[in-house]
């Protein structure tokens, strides 16, 4: 199996999967994906945001194939890794780029403000809404 690295590791686990904790994910994603296009808000707080919803999605990929990520550290890029994984080389690209955008989104979060600019921000919800598509058409 593929996932077995991560599930030796610990970073990954068997879950049962309901209907109800799907629609959880997607509801989180919707939520992020709206508040991440409103422009009162810092260009900082949107991107975070809307990485918040690429991390979901990957969540809810991970999610509905009966797992769960367990890994205490490092728990997005194990997410964004096992993501990968999952969807095959059409996914490569933007979770790369999503990767990326985790760097930045730690020095927005623990480090400095006003790390990003309306360009960024933008980049990143159209590729977010290219993931969504993508993930939740697989």
């Amino acid at each position: 199996m593929k996932l077995r690295p991560w599930l030796d590791r610990g970073e990954l686990q068997k879950v049962e999967v309901t209907e109800k904790s799907l629609q959880d994910i997607l509801n989180i994603i919707t939520r992020d994906l709206k508040d991440c296009q409103l422009t009162e808000l810092s260009d900082d707080r949107r991107f975070a945001t809307a990485y918040g919803a690429a991390l979901n999605i990957a969540n809810y990929v991970i999610r509905k194939k009966g797992y769960r990520v367990s890994a205490k550290i490092g728990h997005h890029k194990v997410t964004l890794e096992v993501a990968e994984i999952i969807l095959g080389n059409d996914a490569s690209m933007l979770l790369n780029f999503f990767d990326f955008c985790r760097r930045k989104r730690n020095k927005v979060d623990y480090d400095q403000a006003e790390v990003v600019t309306t360009t960024e921000v933008d980049e990143l919800i159209k590729n977010v809404l290219a993931f969504k598509t993508l993930a939740l058409n697989k």
